[in-house]
């Protein structure tokens, strides 16, 4: 009986060993080039076998996966929509702890993984500093500056720092920080009931608030306005008779004001490689202003809505706000006119709109952050 020819085959024989295994430091190698950008990547890699999961979960490894990559995953934002509690929209499938926040509380900062919130409606209105990574230990509250009876505490903002020395940033969220308080006053003994701006720093390591800065006059804070931090400074918009710039030096402790060129829309400062500049919105268009040496300020034209994305976009549409992103170099902002409602982010560089939010907002803020599996612990949501 014939058989059938067998095909030849490349099979070797290895006396019943095992084909030997890649070298740990290239495993290693490898491991480190998986994009930070959804954290579920890296923790199923440490799912695959042991020896994976204990090179992925070796502090080594988390810092040499952090400095390799430099700039942290985008997680998500934290929204504000009005007349509701500040809440978690996620870009990935990290899922954090819920927010410690009622409809009282305004979220004004997010870095370093730490969400800076306020209550405006406390007794006095204070800050808490919480760990959005983690969820873990107590969630600090810090009573901003006494003031005295007779001025009245109208707007405040406020950041949250590092505050460890020398820092790159990429796994600081449980060490040693401070919070930038700037607040405006209307002072009721003042023949012409004065308003003016000043700030205080609260230091982690001290627990103590710094004395207040000397004051700027006739300066009012927009509401919960983002800060802008450059260098040592921190930037915020200012609003008198019309739209200026509020600087505060971290190292000299003072704070001084920024002249800006006449806007008729609204906006708000922006990093423009390295140095400050601002971006508006006004009419259905963005624009960017760069600051020149002498002082002055260039616009630039940045976007028009309605040839990007919105085509029926018009200079009428309801606007809400306007938001820079500095660890995305996007810029966000809300509209609601009943046809494109929503919160968008423009990326600066490709010019495209996402949105990221379905309902209009008064105030987002981009959540940055490596996540790790030494860091998950049952918050990545399940595929």
């Amino acid at each position: 009986m014939a058989h059938a020819p067998r095909l030849a085959s490349n099979h070797r024989s290895h006396g019943g060993m095992a084909l030997p295994a890649l070298m740990e430091e290239l495993v290693e190698e490898i491991l480190l080039c998986i994009p930070p950008d959804e954290p579920a990547h890296l923790i199923r890699a440490a799912l695959v076998c042991k020896d994976w999961c204990r090179i992925i979960s070796d502090g080594g490894f988390r810092r040499r996966y952090r400095r390799f990559h430099r700039t942290p995953p985008l997680l998500g934002y934290i929204i504000e929509e009005y007349i509701t509690a500040p809440k978690f929209v996620p870009t990935t499938t990290f899922s954090p702890p819920p927010l410690p926040a009622t409809r009282s509380f305004r979220a004004v900062d997010c870095r370093h993984g730490r969400v800076l919130m306020t209550d405006i409606h406390g007794d006095p209105p204070g800050f808490i500093v919480w760990d959005l990574i983690t969820g873990n230990g107590p969630r600090l509250s810090i009573n901003i500056p006494a003031y005295f009876p007779h001025e009245y505490l109208c707007t405040s903002t406020g950041a949250v720092l590092c505050a460890r020395h020398g820092c790159d940033h990429l796994d600081c969220h449980d060490g040693p920080f401070l919070v930038v308080f700037v607040g405006s006053y209307d002072d009721d003994d003042a023949a012409n009931n004065d308003m003016y701006t000043s700030a205080s720093v609260y230091s982690s390591e001290t627990g103590a608030w710094s004395a207040q800065t000397p004051s700027v006059d006739y300066e009012l804070l927009g509401l919960g306005e983002p800060c802008l931090l450059i260098g040592d400074a921190l930037y915020v918009t200012l609003f008198s008779s019309r739209i200026e710039i509020l600087k505060y030096d971290l190292g000299g402790h003072g704070l001084s004001v920024i002249d800006t060129p006449v806007m008729r829309g609204v906006a708000v400062p922006m990093d423009i490689d390295g140095g400050l500049g601002l971006v508006e919105y006004d009419h259905g268009c963005i624009y960017t202003w760069s600051r020149q040496a002498d002082g002055g300020w260039v616009r630039h034209n940045v976007a028009e809505l309605q040839t990007i994305y919105f085509p029926r976009c018009n200079r009428y549409n309801k606007f809400g706000m306007i938001r820079f992103a500095q660890e995305t170099n996007t810029v966000l902002f809300s509209l609601d006119d009943y046809i494109d409602q929503g919160v968008f982010a423009l990326d600066l560089k490709s010019r495209q709109v996402t949105k990221v939010g379905e309902t209009r907002a008064y105030n987002i803020l981009p959540c940055m952050s490596f996540y790790t599996p030494d860091l998950a612990k049952g918050k990545l949501s399940p595929q």
